[in-house]
């Protein structure tokens, strides 16, 4: 057996313990309850209770992979690993954003605990169980270790079923897509004793489950989920379409008899091939370091920038940079298809305008300030000039005028103030000096033009 083969009981691949929309689960931060009733109205039913935001695909890979930990070490309830070697296992990046991720995720099952009443099948009855899935989990100070601690009653649930199938961990990676992931979970439980199954669309959108509920839509849907299935696994499916009657879908899934060397279903593609652009390249230098090569993304990208050229993609690169959480190349073939970058770049140009604008109005205050020490400048120096200009009584004149104007709190003898040669009093002494400066020159004639009489001829 592969070693990234991982145990699960049938139960939980038959009910999901994730969400597939990402935007939704963000949403139900303080808690959530889901529950998939039976529909004979018995009351029995599936429930999963969570006080923070419920599971996504993401963390379904994050709690496979440290199942898949337990497993290794004879399902201890207890492990302890690097949460450098988790992310490595489970493909990610290993940047602070995920490391995050990571203890974000492990918080979340923490706060998950599942019922299965009377729903539970043992493969002979159906049993009522509730259970959590993380009990505890936390960071050693010293070795800097991830220990999580599972809880005994799922892990021994797992751990002593004799009704269950194998996930190929490796292979659950491959799939990204999460309507592929939970279909893929659906169909390994259900080929496990067969070969032809048949459901009604309706009813598999359900178990699924999925947010489209006509059957037109839901098989736009769940054909190429088959088909990522037949690429990616080793569950080798095809799916039909039966139609019972208008408006209504049967879909008979079958599993493909084994042989040898069989023409395989999809061509490959062939590798990609970095264009010669200087400015594709900047583009790809944008994206996060470690899906610089990954040949999906790089097409998107190409095709983008063909069509939109290089301003609309390194927006939207930018864009999906700052909110994509989980699924980077889903988030940026969003922004990139709605052009959700066209608020972020509206908001940055009018920031810039702002700034622009409060640029101009401070140099255009500091040059009012400079032509205002200019004027100020010279004018000290013409009251220098006067004040040495005048005979001794009219300096005198001067000063008992600015001795007049000063306030009574600083009002003393002439003689002391001079000798104090206070500020305010320079400060009227100046102001005067200025105005007969002013006054004089006002005073001035005006040359006159010569008149120059007209003589007749």
């Amino acid at each position: 057996m592969s070693k990234a083969m991982v145990k699960q009981d049938i139960n939980l691949l038959e009910y999901p313990l994730w969400f597939q929309d990402e935007c939704e689960a963000k949403k139900t931060e303080t808690g959530f309850v889901w529950k998939i009733a039976k529909e004979d109205g018995s009351g029995k039913e599936f429930v999963l209770k969570t006080s923070f935001k419920p599971p996504v695909k993401t963390d379904l890979i994050f709690l496979l992979s440290l199942m898949l930990e337990s497993q290794k070490h004879s399902w201890k309830d207890e492990i302890r690993i690097s949460r450098y070697q988790v992310l490595k296992n489970c493909g990610l990046g290993t940047d602070a954003r995920w490391y995050d991720r990571l203890e974000e995720s492990l918080e979340r099952w923490e706060e998950v605990s599942l019922e299965f009443n009377g729903v539970f099948y043992t493969g002979q009855e159906y049993k009522t169980l509730h259970f959590g899935i993380v009990d505890s989990w936390g960071i050693d100070e010293k070795t800097k270790l991830l220990r999580v601690r599972f809880s005994p009653e799922y892990l021994s649930m797992i751990k002593e079923t004799p009704y269950y199938r194998y996930l190929n961990f490796d292979q659950v990676k491959k799939l990204r897509s999460p309507l592929a992931t939970r279909l893929y979970q659906l169909l390994v439980k259900t080929f496990k004793s067969r070969d032809h199954w048949e459901i009604d669309s309706i009813l598999l959108a359900g178990k699924i489950p999925m947010k489209q509920r006509f059957p037109a839509q839901i098989a736009l849907k769940i054909h190429p989920a088959v088909r990522r299935i037949h690429k990616y696994t080793d569950l080798k499916i095809t799916l039909e379409e039966r139609k019972k009657e208008r408006g209504k879908i049967v879909f008979v899934f079958r599993k493909e008899a084994s042989a040898p060397k069989a023409k395989p279903l999809f061509k490959e593609t062939k590798s990609f091939v970095m264009p010669e652009s200087d400015e594709f390249k900047k583009l790809v230098a944008m994206l996060p370091r470690e899906r610089q090569r990954q040949k999906t993304l790089l097409e998107i990208v190409l095709s983008a920038f063909n069509e939109k050229g290089f301003d609309f993609v390194a927006w939207n690169i930018r864009y999906a940079n700052e909110k994509a959480r989980g699924n980077y190349p889903a988030y940026l073939l969003k922004s990139l298809r709605g052009n959700f970058a066209e608020v972020m770049r509206e908001e940055v140009e009018i920031r810039q305008a702002n700034d622009s604008k409060q640029h101009e109005e401070a140099k255009t205050r500091q040059i009012k300030l400079t032509e205002a020490q200019a004027k100020e400048s010279q004018e000290s120096a013409r009251v220098q000039e006067y004040l040495k200009s005048i005979p001794p009584a009219e300096l005198e004149s001067i000063e008992m005028e600015a001795h007049a104007k000063l306030p009574s709190f600083l009002k003393k003898p002439i003689e002391k103030v001079r000798k104090e040669n206070h500020i305010s009093f320079r400060c009227f002494i100046r102001s005067i000096a200025l105005k007969r400066i002013k006054a004089m020159e006002t005073a001035k004639p005006t040359p006159q033009q010569p008149i120059v009489a007209e003589v007749a001829e």
